[in-house]
């Protein structure tokens, strides 16, 4: 029997997190209660997003990622570092308590009246947060969108993910009215089920465009992979070259283990993901020779290769973990070493989005 273990599922279906995020509810395997904290997801420079297959293709135009140019300037790279920053918003801590649904059930009182609102209803207790969160997330992709150089799918993708932003909001506030006003005592919450049905259209929009985003984010990072690549080996600056290709051999990983929607493996995956680990671990054994003195000479501070030689060495030990419960059907240890992977994962990335444009 594999292993299954489903991301992160609630009434609006699934939802994606990253590394920077990590928590998630309690989970029976076995008889065993395991508090996961696990994120999944799509981060930064060189994570696969994984994108499910939509469906419901009514009339609706997506902007596809489209070829990224081989020839990237220092002022894209920057203004892709400011994209992929904002990327991960909505996975921070300050949205862990964001809306969800309207729960009817909490509103009655034994005796079957309704509740007033003054009386704490949790799930709308943080609708004005939420309606803060999502106009300052609108702000802030503007603010990059905005910014020189043109990045033509990038931008466009944005801007899609902009629009979906406001619905959500607009969605948001009405709710919120719903319940300032009053309405919900007048007609005795008749209009609930009609809300949370048209949250989770907006909800579902905001994913999908949000994945198309993060996905044209990653193709830019594979341009500027190869680019960096190349760079670094007619510099002979064999420091950040091992960095970068363990950063690839990284996200070779992550794609195995974590490009789909559970972590349930077959054995033909079982084998991709050992032929992962395998690659990551010889990646990692120039990182493991490298020294401070030959990282400084390639201006990476002493702070910074201390980042690096700690956040690796998670990685390389953590993968083989993973491996090793995958392949004796340890959930626990799937779930841990798992979620260790992708903390020290955004660790490394946080590093290494810096040595992108630096000299």
């Amino acid at each position: 029997m594999g292993i299954a273990y489903f991301i992160y599922q609630d009434t609006f279906g699934l939802r994606y997190t990253t590394s920077s995020y990590m928590k998630r509810q309690v989970e029976e395997f076995e008889g065993l209660k395991l508090k996961k904290y696990f994120l999944i997801g799509m981060t930064a420079l060189l994570v696969v997003v994984s994108c499910n297959n939509k469906k419901d293709n009514k009339n609706k135009e997506k902007v596809k990622v489209v070829g990224v140019k081989k020839d990237i300037s220092k002022e894209e790279i920057k203004k892709y570092s400011e994209y992929l920053k904002i990327s991960e918003e909505p996975n921070s801590e300050e949205w862990n308590d964001f809306f969800t649904e309207i729960k009817k059930d909490e509103f009655f009182e034994k005796n079957g009246n309704i509740k007033d609102i003054s009386g704490e209803i949790i799930s709308i207790v943080n609708l004005d947060g939420s309606i803060n969160l999502i106009g300052n997330y609108i702000k802030e992709i503007t603010d990059v969108m905005q910014k020189s150089p043109k990045m033509e799918s990038i931008d466009k993708n944005a801007e899609n993910l902009v629009d979906s932003l406001i619905q959500e909001q607009k969605v948001l506030t009405e709710i919120n009215d719903y319940f300032e006003k009053g309405d919900y005592k007048t007609d005795k919450l008749g209009k609930v089920d009609e809300l949370n049905d048209k949250y989770k259209v907006v909800l579902r929009n905001r994913l999908e465009n949000s994945k198309i985003f993060s996905n044209s984010l990653h193709e830019f990072a594979e341009a500027i992979n190869k680019k960096m690549e190349a760079q670094l080996q007619m510099d002979g600056k064999t420091a950040k070259l091992s960095i970068l290709k363990f950063v690839n051999s990284v996200n070779k990983f992550a794609e195995a283990a974590f490009s789909k929607n559970n972590l349930n493996f077959d054995e033909e995956e079982v084998k991709g993901l050992e032929k992962a680990n395998n690659e990551l671990q010889k990646a990692y054994k120039n990182i493991a020779k490298m020294t401070v003195e030959s990282a400084k000479k390639e201006n990476i501070s002493e702070s910074d290769f201390k980042k690096i030689k700690e956040s690796s060495k998670a990685l390389s030990e953590n993968t083989q973990k993973m491996l090793t419960g995958v392949k004796n059907q340890n959930i626990q240890d799937v779930v841990i070493s798992a979620s260790n992977i992708l903390s020290a994962k955004t660790d490394l990335e946080n590093v290494f989005n810096v040595l992108l444009i630096q000299k």
